[in-house]
């Protein structure tokens, strides 16, 4: 339906936050498609809110796109996982191209029983495409962002990335992505794991700054991302009632 076009169009964020700004939540999104719940990331503040707002319970089909082990990424992980498997009954899905997350997994007590992983660079989920990229965040771990087909719109969610792949930039410019959201900071540095705003204002003229959204907060430069014509990730706080 229309409405169904209407609303896939949005993801929907459960939270804005870097690691180091818990109040703001880490960062995190859903979506979902024919009924299919899909959450991007699953830092310790997510588990909470998910079961605060019911989501988990409303849906049976449960797919959870991690983008990096760091704690603010998975750090409710395995509670998700327990909660979903001997709670509710299901077994979640997580998309994932690394092995590692599974010992992972193992190493905080949860068998490979209670969850199904899938760890192609590509899976094609129903209607949705999931594209895994490789991006660069730190020199220890492995790390990607995603490009989200789903056949009306692609966009490409960054997860922590300090640039934003040249593939990515080239698709964006002919049309083929419509939308980005990028971790973002506000100031460069010689070590850098985040995007620098600079870094966003080299690559995109400001024509096209309305389709790129920032987020991945470490402190407040909103006004600063507005005035240079970004948007910027807004968490709407549902109610569960």
């Amino acid at each position: 339906s229309l409405l169904e076009k209407a609303v896939v169009k949005i993801i929907t964020f459960l939270g804005s936050g870097s690691a180091f700004n818990p109040l703001l939540g880490n960062t995190s999104a859903y979506f979902v498609r024919n009924n299919k719940f899909f959450l991007i990331d699953a830092g310790e503040t997510v588990f909470t809110k998910l079961y605060e707002m019911k989501l988990l319970e409303q849906y049976n089909d449960i797919y959870i796109i991690i983008t990096h082990t760091h704690a603010d990424h998975v750090g409710s992980l395995s509670s998700i996982i327990s909660y979903s498997y001997f709670v509710l009954g299901k077994k979640v899905k997580i998309i994932h191209p690394e092995k590692s997350l599974i010992k992972l997994l193992e190493m905080m007590g949860i068998t490979s029983d209670a969850y199904e992983m899938l760890t192609d660079e590509i899976n094609l989920i129903g209607d949705v495409r999931i594209e895994a990229v490789s991006v660069k965040h730190a020199d220890d771990i492995r790390c990607y962002g995603y490009v989200l087909d789903f056949s009306d719109e692609r966009i490409y969610y960054s997860g922590d990335s300090y640039e934003i792949p040249s593939m990515i930039v080239k698709d964006f410019f002919a049309g083929k992505i419509q939308t980005i959201y990028q971790d973002t900071t506000e100031f460069s540095s010689d070590h850098l794991s985040h995007c620098p705003l600079s870094t966003l204002e080299n690559v995109f003229p400001i024509e096209k700054r309305k389709d790129i959204y920032c987020m991945h907060f470490s402190n407040d430069f909103l006004k600063k991302i507005e005035e240079k014509g970004f948007k910027y990730v807004q968490v709407k706080n549902i109610s569960a009632n």
